[in-house]
């Protein structure tokens, strides 16, 4: 009977054994595919991560080359006017902390300021004077790699440099210098996810700014495999080693053309956490499986084997001799089988339902936190139930923080207001469509979003919970404020156009009665505008126009609004201007124009003068349009008394 024992308990291991391999091929085969997908979704989410901070840097280069260009296109520029210029460039300077200093330099390598010391003072010699040459060579501005700043050496900086060209010749270049720090400031490893890593090259490979351990990298070569990436010999995305020595999955885009490149990594390890952590599980529950089949095989063996000894006991004796109370159980013995086997069935089942769920529970979650648009479930009281990644991101905030607080609290005061307003008629009416808010964003800022919802409710018709979905709508914010923009203003001059010229007058007018303060308007015609026209073609007319509106905008208040009514005339209105303060202003710009000149492409130059018509508003007056027609007619005397003169009426 020991070989039985032996044998029977062998054979039932056996049968232990294989109903657990379909489980462990299951688990495998989930495994397998859950790493698949992890790894697809890290990489998607690698990708995206580098668009943004590459969109981000970049946005941060063009605004630095914008200012810039701005200052090479002034008339200080164009005159090559330094102390102007260096002028200009030290209130760039003072009111944007973010640009460290701002340098003019020659063709031959000269600095001509450092607007951090006094105009004339000595200043060291020109950084990276190779991008000097570039831009004046190309005529297109750049941006270079890290150097030691002219203000310090222990401080990395780069150099945005603009070139000043005057007719078709560039002979100096403007160059903005900004910290290395404030550029990895914009990649830091706040604004990413736990245990990533981004950097910023340059086009010779030398680190310029970097997310993690800047101070320690800025100005070091990167390796092999992000100048591989780079030149297009490796996959986008491919593996690599961090300059620290970490493995990582990274993603490589050019930054402003070809000058810098931004690389992310993700380590390794992160994608294998989730595989490693289900692998412990999956074993664990192996190893309690295994365990568990022992013990049961043990404790059923010996079952059988106390029910095949009654048997054995039985065919041994004469049936009337058999005990009293003592039965054959044979039937039983076979029930308990079916039972066992048709259990081991249905765990299987269980088992692999119970992993497919959980897979498709996990996919669904993942589909919810990374979906492009905002969802969030609110509860009676408009407190936040639930809050998917997207709309924590807008914010800034982590789930926890995000929980359990009024939905108001990450509106704009204004927009706290509308929501007051609309919660409560929402939850009547039981949906809401494209509601128009301004959430704030976790740097401060506010961001435009279009909000829809549907109401869960009971049996009761009582509110349970809200489903909301929240879309960015910056864009088309952005593109209506543009529009507004192009509506209001004329495309030659960027002056305001007639129609705003009114608008704005209207106000002023509503202003001045309502204030009794007096308001002025200066109507000017450029005199001859024709025969330029005639001579140097409407390319000349134009360059005389717009000559005629940056004057403007130099010699006139903030307050004052010049704008073009049409052809070559031009109107000024001027709230909380006498009439004898208005007439000095025309006198000081006439004259000023009389001695200013345009130079044209080919060389030749244009002389103007304009004449004017200046008055004063009257209480009388219904609207700006009489007004403009005491203007007129002053102007019209100008014109007839011998032009380039100023009319009061």
């Amino acid at each position: 009977m020991n070989t039985v024992r032996l044998t029977l308990r062998t054979w039932l291991l056996l049968l232990a054994g294989l109903s657990t391999l379909p489980l462990l091929v299951l688990a495998a085969s989930v495994l397998w595919s859950y790493k698949n997908d992890q790894q697809r979704v890290l990489q998607e989410r690698l990708k995206t991560r580098t668009e943004v901070l590459a969109q981000s840097v970049g946005e941060r280069i063009k605004t630095a080359v914008g200012t810039l260009q701005g200052v090479a296109e002034s008339n200080a520029a164009m005159a090559l006017d330094v102390p102007s210029l260096y002028a200009h460039a030290r209130r760039l300077v003072a009111h944007n902390p973010d640009f460290r200093a701002i340098t003019l330099a020659d063709n031959q390598g000269r600095l001509l300021f450092l607007t951090s010391l006094p105009l004339g003072a000595p200043v060291r010699s020109l950084n990276a004077p190779e991008r000097v040459t570039e831009a004046l060579l190309t005529q297109s501005p750049n941006v270079s790699g890290p150097f030691a700043s002219p203000l310090g050496p222990a401080e990395k900086v780069v150099a945005v440099t603009v070139p000043i060209v005057r007719g078709e010749v560039a002979t100096h270049a403007l160059r903005m210098i900004l910290t290395s720090e404030s550029i990895s400031d914009m990649i830091d490893e706040r604004r990413l996810p736990a245990q990533w890593v981004a950097g910023i090259a340059d086009r010779n490979g030398t680190v310029v700014a970097r997310s993690r351990a800047a101070e320690r990298y800025v100005g070091q070569p990167v390796n092999g495999e992000f100048t591989a990436a780079v030149t297009g010999k490796l996959p986008q995305p491919f593996e690599g080693t961090t300059l620290d020595g970490v493995k990582t999955i990274n993603h490589v885009l050019p930054v402003f053309g070809v000058d810098w490149y931004l690389g992310v990594g993700v380590p390794t390890s992160v994608l294998n956490a989730p595989v490693t952590d289900m692998l412990s599980r999956i074993a664990l529950v192996a190893l309690l499986w295994i365990s568990l089949s022992v013990v049961a095989t043990r404790a059923f063996a010996g079952y059988l084997t106390r029910q095949m000894d009654t048997v054995v006991r039985v065919f041994g004796r004469d049936e009337l001799s058999l005990p009293a109370g003592q039965s054959i159980r044979v039937q039983e013995l076979w029930d308990i089988l079916q039972g066992f086997w048709q259990a081991k069935q249905a765990e299987s089942a269980a088992r692999s339902d119970l992993s497919t769920v959980a897979l498709q529970r996990d996919e669904v979650q993942d589909l919810y936190d990374r979906a492009p648009c905002g969802y969030h479930s609110l509860d009676h009281q408009g407190r936040v139930l639930r809050m998917n990644q997207t709309e924590l991101g807008w914010l800034g905030l982590s789930r926890e923080q995000a929980l359990g607080r009024p939905f108001s609290d990450f509106l704009t005061p204004e927009s706290q207001a509308i929501f007051r307003e609309r919660f409560p008629q929402f939850v009547r009416d039981g949906s809401i469509k494209d509601l128009e808010l301004d959430m704030v964003r976790g740097s401060g800022t506010p961001m435009p979003v279009l909000v829809s919802a549907t109401a869960i409710k009971d049996a009761q018709g009582q509110l349970v919970s809200t489903r909301s979905t929240v879309f960015d709508n910056t864009d088309q914010k952005m593109m209506e404020a543009q529009l507004e923009r192009l509506a209001r203003t004329d495309v030659l001059t960027s002056l305001s156009n007639r129609r705003d010229f009114y608008e704005q007058a209207a106000r002023a007018i509503a202003h001045s009665r309502r204030h009794h303060t007096p308001l002025s308007l200066v109507l000017m015609d450029i005199d001859h505008f024709k025969r330029i026209n005639d001579t140097h073609g409407h390319a000349g007319g134009d360059v005389v126009l717009r000559k005629l509106s940056h004057s403007l905008g130099d010699a006139l208040r903030e307050t004052d609004v010049p704008a073009r009514l049409g052809g070559e005339e031009f109107a000024v209105l001027m709230p909380a201007t006498a009439l004898d303060q208005a007439l000095a202003v025309a006198e000081r710009l006439r004259d000023t124009l009389g001695h200013t000149a345009v130079t044209l492409a080919d060389g030749q130059q244009i002389h103007f003068t304009v004449s004017m018509g200046v008055t004063a508003w009257q209480p009388a007056d219904a609207d700006i349009d009489a007004t403009l027609h005491r203007a007129d007619e002053a102007l019209y005397r100008a014109k007839h008394a011998g032009r380039n003169r100023v009319e009061q009426a």
